[in-house]
């Protein structure tokens, strides 16, 4: 293989010196080089030609014993020239573009803006239903219809829009602005649900009956929805707001030691299905059994973008994994079904007094081997208005 010389990707600028250099002329013409720039001198000429052609001016200096040196050379340079002797790198580079070109018409990543990781995870998957996510070719077809099954089912933006450029989705999106029409104030008042000492009164709207330091019974009026003028004529208002009081209060919980419910066995399977370039490749691990289905199974499902490090990849993960339940007979000791006796005493404190503020609480537990009893004490501090309609 010939060596590569770097003139032969530039044009020249020789100067030829000798007796009788108009004949180089002649000579170079018959050789079939091509000649430009010729400028007669007082040693001789110089000319310019393509870098190719200066083998075949050597020759032909040779034979009619003139001297010939390059003087100048313009083009790409010796840099460009290193590059020409190895074309494996062009081809590659060549090979890259047009790989670029062909697979820009598959998702590579998607761009979701200011989303939540939340909201990220829930569109994604909603996306998939519809056929889009990495790694498919992504037609128009295709993403004109999730456009369109977003509109209707996004309940949660008031605006979405895809566009698809150069293997990137771009998701933009603004939030949902529900105008809720005001409803008609309604005829109500505040009483006490539960009985206490008042500690804070805020009422918005209507008229208090109490007043911070007063003691109130359960059901006691506090805060009325209308009141007499000073003609004696009522004047409505519908009472809201909050009463602020100290409530004393107990709550009593069984726990046996022994009973039947629906836990998780242990066993669980995973399914992961790759698309890579339009093609799916399903694998499977766990506790495959035959059973297509596991009845009350806990199942989750994650959608997973493939990288390489901070390179967006043309491929996505879609794993699904399942953990089984199952009815099983359980059984604890008298001290553990003291502790989910007392989280249900709490669970009942907090399901009528969701603000509640416990500044103190004392248990009575009494426990066997067949299970156990607590009943616990509570002082708070919470919310004791409630709307009720006279």
């Amino acid at each position: 293989m010939a060596r590569f010389d770097p003139v032969a990707a530039d044009r020249i600028c020789f100067a030829v010196r000798g007796r009788g250099t108009q004949h180089f002329l002649s000579a170079a013409a018959r050789a079939g080089v091509r000649l430009d720039g010729i400028r007669p001198g007082e040693e001789g000429l110089t000319a310019w030609a393509a870098g190719t052609d200066l083998p075949r001016l050597r020759r032909c200096a040779d034979r009619g014993g003139w001297e010939l040196e390059v003087v100048s050379r313009r083009g790409p340079g010796r840099g460009l020239a290193r590059l020409l002797r190895r074309p494996g790198i062009l081809a590659g580079l060549a090979c890259f573009f047009v790989l670029v070109r062909l697979l820009s018409g598959f998702l590579w990543c998607m761009d979701f803006g200011g989303l939540t990781d939340a909201e990220q995870a829930a569109l994604r998957q909603t996306l998939a239903r519809y056929g889009v996510r990495e790694g498919v070719w992504l037609s128009r077809e295709t993403l004109a219809g999730a456009q369109q099954a977003l509109d209707l089912e996004g309940e949660a933006f008031g605006w979405l829009s895809l566009n698809f450029a150069g293997g990137c989705l771009f998701v933009e999106s603004t939030p949902r602005q529900n105008a809720e029409p005001r409803a008609e104030p309604q005829n109500t008042e505040l009483r006490a649900k539960a009985a206490g000492e008042v500690l804070a009164v805020d009422v918005e709207s209507g008229f208090a009956q109490v007043q911070p330091g007063q003691y109130v019974a359960k059901g006691q009026l506090l805060a009325a929805a209308s009141r007499l003028d000073r003609s004696g004529n009522p004047v409505p208002q519908a009472a809201s707001g909050r009463v602020v009081g100290r409530v004393r209060c107990s709550y009593t919980a069984q726990q046996p030691c022994t009973w039947t419910g629906s836990v998780l066995t242990g066993r669980s399977r995973q399914t992961e299905e790759t698309c890579v370039l339009g093609r799916t490749f399903t694998h499977r691990s766990g506790d495959w059994d035959g059973e297509n289905t596991w009845p009350g199974a806990e199942t989750r499902t994650d959608w997973l973008p493939l990288t390489l490090g901070r390179l967006a990849l043309p491929a996505s993960v879609c794993r699904t994994t399942q953990w089984e339940r199952a009815e099983r007979t359980l059984t604890v000791s008298p001290e553990t079904a003291a502790a989910i006796a007392r989280r249900s005493c709490r669970l009942q404190l907090l399901a009528d007094f969701p603000d509640a503020v416990v500044e103190s609480e004392r248990a009575e537990t009494a426990c066997d081997e067949s299970g156990a009893q607590c009943t616990i004490t509570y002082v708070l501090r919470a919310d004791l208005a409630q709307a009720v309609t006279p």
